[in-house]
């Protein structure tokens, strides 16, 4: 092999090496490139997803305050229905502060208008009457189904504020005691 040759054999070693060089730090700026674009879609998708829940969101507050704007119009026999259905159906638990405040966001009206339904459309007359008469039948209700309960947590458990308030109730709708009425329900015990 003459110089020449030599020379130009060193030559393309020399760019074959620069070529492959610069191959392998394109292919690492492919690789970064691809990464930062994987990067990029898995945001892109993350923030799609994120959009669609809180356009979702939207959707549904928009829908419920439609729905109280319009819950006042409701009929009045389908109101009172709806709240039966919501205390008596499942079982809410009746504190004695659970009042009218509590029953108009329930089913989404404002007070007046339960305070009014209760004054006109019920034998009740308000809706403090018919809470306690819901009250008084829990009390009834556990008195004969749980013997083994204390009368203070039957009170607690039907929504009365004491047990005196709880004897009461009964004394005045029964003319009897709760332990009276126990002993009623239960001869045996």
């Amino acid at each position: 092999m003459t110089a020449e040759e030599k020379k130009e054999m060193d030559r393309l070693r020399a760019e074959v090496e620069r070529l492959t060089s610069m191959n392998v730090s394109l292919a690492a700026a492919s690789e970064r490139l691809l990464e930062r674009n994987v990067d990029l879609y898995e945001r892109m998708d993350s923030y799609y997803n994120v959009r669609m829940h809180v356009d979702w969101l939207k959707d549904i507050i928009k829908r419920h305050r439609e729905y109280m704007a319009n819950a006042d119009l409701r009929d009045d026999d389908e109101l009172l229905a709806m709240i039966e259905a919501r205390i008596e159906g499942e079982d809410i638990p009746l504190p004695p502060e659970f009042g009218v405040k509590d029953v108009a966001e329930l089913v989404g009206v404002t007070q007046g208008r339960v305070t009014d339904l209760y004054k006109k459309k019920t034998i009740y007359r308000s809706l403090d009457k018919y809470l306690d008469y819901l009250r008084l039948m829990r009390a009834l209700r556990l008195l004969r189904d749980h013997p083994d309960y204390s009368i203070e947590a039957i009170a607690h458990d039907a929504g009365f504020a004491t047990v005196r308030t709880l004897n009461r109730k009964i004394q005045d709708s029964l003319g009897i005691t709760p332990g009276e009425f126990r002993v009623m329900t239960h001869p045996d015990d």
